[in-house]
């Protein structure tokens, strides 16, 4: 046997036909990618963003120099397979080796799915205490809020502010074993603690009756970035006590509940879509809020003439209640809220925005204004102070 470099196999002889038959394999998936970019469409819901564009043709030196890394951001949405490809390895790495394939999902225990915010720091800042909001922070926060209040207040208008949650906060012990704490407390803790003194604004902590709650049943989505119906209905409870105190008169509607068919009511959330594996990470809906959208037998009843085009602008009317009406700015954590919160009001309005705007406030006229806002966006509020025209 010939010598070899140390490490090294001797090479060994392959039949003739080896090379063609590997050039001929290189060429056909060439081919194949190809054909699969002009005949596949491009689908990008999973990464919440629209596919690469074909670079147009310009006469601009500096679009010409861009051109190749235009080029290569369209070829890489558009090549053919991409998504089967994308998935299969998407499916891989959780399924196999559970790891995520996204950077704003973490994968937990049993099956537990964590989203770990827009930024991917969400779980760090909020939770863990790495980053979180200084002390200046917070009074800056507790100076909008009470600006807003006073707004309200001086328009007879009583205004309830709403946290829910992250799932972390409510379910820590299917985080993974690596994840630990910081601080002793979290931003949220502080923040509780900070607007306690003010008890003239209504500000609603929803943890302590979620964690209660979970005792009986879960009330988050095992796969999915939001709370359950479940976790929606207690929060419920909770918001509607608080409004029953401002508002005399109001009485709360009991809460309802689709029934739930073992074997049939499956769900695979938006944080296993993310990933790829929703067969692979998929729980029972024990509440089922598609049933409960779907039932056409309750008071309220959307009115889309009342509604803006192209806005999440949702208005509902319910004929029954008192005459109370509600403003409500929201993000996709109220999307099971609305249909509980309309059966309460004569008129509710549901904004996606947190921005109060005070042309709407007036034009609206609402009896109340109840600001939903899930615990990682807290921060936002700072970016969108409240701006009266005049002051």
């Amino acid at each position: 046997m010939p010598e070899t470099a140390s490490g090294y196999l001797p090479e060994r002889r392959r039949p003739m036909w080896f090379g063609a038959a590997l050039i001929v394999l290189f060429v056909t998936t060439l081919w194949i990618a190809l054909i699969g970019s002009i005949r596949d469409r491009a689908v990008l819901a999973e990464e919440n963003r629209l596919p690469a564009a074909l670079p147009e043709p310009s006469a601009r030196l500096e679009d010409w120099l861009g051109f190749p890394r235009r080029f290569e951001h369209y070829f890489n949405d558009h090549f053919g397979s991409r998504d089967r490809l994308l998935a299969l390895d998407h499916w891989t790495k959780a399924a196999i080796f559970g790891v995520s394939s996204a950077p704003t999902v973490l994968i937990g225990k049993q099956g537990w799915l964590y989203f770990t915010g827009e930024d991917a720091k969400a779980l760090d800042r909020w939770y863990r205490g790495i980053g979180g909001f200084t002390d200046a922070e917070i009074a800056a926060l507790r100076s909008e809020l009470l600006r807003r209040r006073e707004f309200l207040d001086h328009l007879g208008i009583p205004y309830v502010v709403v946290v829910v949650p992250e799932k972390y906060s409510v379910y820590p012990e299917f985080l993974p074993d690596w994840v630990k704490r910081v601080t002793p407390t979290t931003a949220l803790d502080r923040i509780a603690d900070d607007l306690a003194h003010h008890p003239e604004l209504h500000f609603l902590d929803l943890r302590p009756a979620l964690r209660l709650s979970k005792q009986n049943e879960r009330v988050y989505y095992k796969t999915d970035s939001h709370w359950n119906f479940v976790g929606a209905t207690t929060g419920y409870r909770v918001l509607m006590a608080e409004i029953e105190r401002v508002l005399p008169g109001l009485s709360t509607m009991p809460p309802m509940r689709a029934s739930f068919d073992p074997g049939v009511d499956f769900y695979s959330g938006d944080l296993s879509r993310m990933i790829g594996a929703t067969e692979r990470f998929r729980e029972d809906d024990i509440a089922p809020l598609g049933k409960i959208l779907a039932d056409t037998s309750h008071c309220a009843k959307r009115d889309s003439a009342g509604e803006t085009p192209g806005f999440e602008f949702y208005a509902y009317g319910c004929p029954n209640p008192p005459r109370y009406r509600a403003l409500v700015y929201r993000d996709s954590m109220a999307i099971p809220l609305i249909p509980l919160l309309s059966e309460n009001f004569a008129r509710s309005t549901y904004v996606s925005t947190h921005t109060m705007d005070p042309a709407l406030v007036e034009r609206l006229k609402p009896d109340i204004v109840i600001e939903e806002i899930v615990e990682r966006a807290l921060n936002a509020l700072l970016a969108f102070p409240l701006q009266i025209p005049g002051r």
